[in-house]
């Protein structure tokens, strides 16, 4: 499998918190107060942990229900982090209050901003996935050597370029789409809805670095892809390629793209407008022409709804004169009761809140055990790093007694075991779907191998593993061979599998599981069995 293309990565992302910058702009412009770097980060971390997630699916074969029960915990931090982005953007004099509102109403929690962030953040980590998937499709494989051997093999060659071509596409027509958005949007910041004929307004200095931002790491990206179009076309043709072409093609495309805006910077603009200034009194021009065209459809609208009422009233008032009905005497309002008071329920939004909390907590710590080299640098560097060594001087002195207090209370939590323990496993399996079940059978066989020294590495296939565990067993490789094809079955092949196939895997993993018993009470822990 190809390696993470880490510039592709952060060439994607940077391109993504850019757009998004731009686009807060006409927002701020309306809202001054409103701060968008909280909300710019949060989609760039964004856009970094979904490309790290889809690198993820491509690694470990994930789908089905192991997807959604990866993304579950990515979505959830995700949230968490607008809310924070979106509450941290309305500035710091109103976090106090907006606590405090919360607090007494969770339900204030879901405002406007704050739906439209969770919108943003969801359409982000999907155009993330989206351009790592074409980066990955682009990478070239061991397999493309092979394509131009064999005469048989050159429709699959013809089929892998028309792909890549098609991954290709989508990666430039995809900056493409976003290009206008970003042009788009530094127009409708420009535009001065309070005059027509004034001259437009000034970009602010965040959305032109944005939109610099934007196509330089367009351009590498779209660079990159190509780089990695033309390799794959070269493995096929069987061509021999140096390990300093990656690294000379990457120098040459920033040179050329930083050459190009380095001269466009110097290029005199004193003698006319500029290409951006052209560009914003276009789109001026067209908001203006929309706007009017919108009156104007509006007013014929208005006049065609109210003529057929003007000529029944004409038709209808030809008669003689109907005297005017009598009004009915006006009776005053009777008086409005006196305010109640209003009692939050404090210990059930408190309750909430824990809640809440918790399962941010538990989310984050699972996404960062994710990223062990993200752990390593919050906890060495940062205020992070500094709470949890403050927290260890904290916990030097009373680690031992903490340590006692636990033991004494597991002892007088201890029951002695029921005999009806046996039953609960069984009771478990039961409820099992017939996949899942041979799945807990082989897993099942996994642990229990792992605890008699002979763990299964990331690198072995269900196959491998299989041959390897039978030199220690011997007597039982009918059954790892059974139990083996059974999980392959119900892990990788779409068919279904009944509850006759699930009993028929049951079996072999049963004397396996004896045997493995064996096994882990003769193994020593000085033996070299693990290989």
């Amino acid at each position: 499998m190809p390696a993470l293309n880490r510039q592709g990565l952060l060439f994607s992302a940077l391109m993504l918190a850019a757009l998004v910058a731009a686009l807060c702009g006409p927002v701020q412009r309306f809202i001054p107060d409103w701060q968008p770097l909280y909300l710019i980060g949060a989609s760039f971390l964004v856009a970094l942990e979904a490309g790290a997630v889809h690198y993820t699916f491509r690694r470990e074969a994930l789908w089905g229900d192991e997807i959604a029960r990866y993304l579950v915990p990515e979505v959830f931090v995700m949230i968490v982090l607008m809310r924070v982005a979106t509450a941290l953007a309305q500035g710091h004099t109103q976090l106090f209050a907006l606590a405090r509102d919360w607090l007494y109403d969770p339900l204030q929690v879901f405002d406007t901003s704050f739906v439209v962030a969770i919108i943003l953040g969801l359409m982000i980590g999907l155009v993330a996935h989206l351009t790592m998937r074409d980066l990955f499709l682009l990478e070239p494989r061991p397999t493309d050597a092979h394509l131009s051997t064999a005469e048989d093999m050159r429709h699959a060659a013809l089929m892998a370029t028309y792909d890549r071509r098609a991954a290709l596409r989508r990666v430039g027509s995809r900056f493409i789409q976003g290009g206008v958005l970003l042009l788009l949007a530094l127009g409708l910041e420009s535009v001065n809805i309070q005059q027509i004929s004034a001259p437009g307004l000034p970009i602010s200095r965040l959305s032109s670095i944005a939109a610099l931002v934007y196509f330089i790491c367009g351009f590498l990206l779209y660079s990159q892809a190509w780089l990695a179009f033309l390799r794959a076309r070269w493995y096929i043709d069987g061509a021999t390629i140096a390990a300093e072409v990656p690294r000379r093609w990457t120098i040459v495309s920033g040179l050329i793209i930083g050459g190009i805006v380095g001269g466009a910077s110097f290029l005199p603009r004193a003698y006319g407008m500029g290409l951006l200034a052209t560009l914003q009194q276009s789109l001026g021009l067209l908001g203006y022409l929309i706007a009017v065209i919108g009156y104007g459809l509006t007013t014929l609208v208005s006049v065609l709804a109210v003529l057929p009422l003007l000529l029944l009233s004409w038709l209808t008032g030809r008669g003689s004169q109907q005297p005017l009905p009598e009004l009915p005497q006006i009776v005053p309002p009777p008086d409005a009761p006196p305010p109640g008071t209003y009692e939050p329920r404090l210990w059930a939004a408190m309750l909430f809140w824990l809640c809440m909390a918790l399962l941010a907590g538990y989310a984050i710590l699972i996404v960062v055990q994710r990223n062990p080299g993200l752990m390593q640098v919050l906890t060495r560097r940062g205020p992070l790093g500094w709470l949890l060594r403050q927290l260890a001087w904290l916990w030097r002195d009373t680690r031992v007694w903490a340590g006692q207090a636990a033991q004494r209370a597991r002892a007088l939590l201890q029951r002695p075991p029921q005999a009806t323990v046996t039953r609960i496993p069984g009771l478990r399996l039961r409820r099992l779907a017939p996949r899942e079940l041979v799945r807990y059978f082989y897993r099942s066989t996994l642990r229990r191998a792992a605890a008699g020294g002979v763990p299964r590495r990331t690198s072995q296939t269900p196959y491998e593993y299989s041959a390897r565990l039978a030199q220690h067993l011997p007597e039982a490789q009918a059954d790892l061979t059974d139990l083996t094809e059974a999980f392959v079955v119900a892990e990788y092949s779409p068919h279904p599998v009944d509850t006759a196939a699930a009993q028929r895997a049951r079996q072999p993993w049963e004397r396996i599981r004896r045997r493995l018993r064996n096994l882990a009470h003769s193994a020593t822990p000085g033996s070299d069995i693990q290989e």
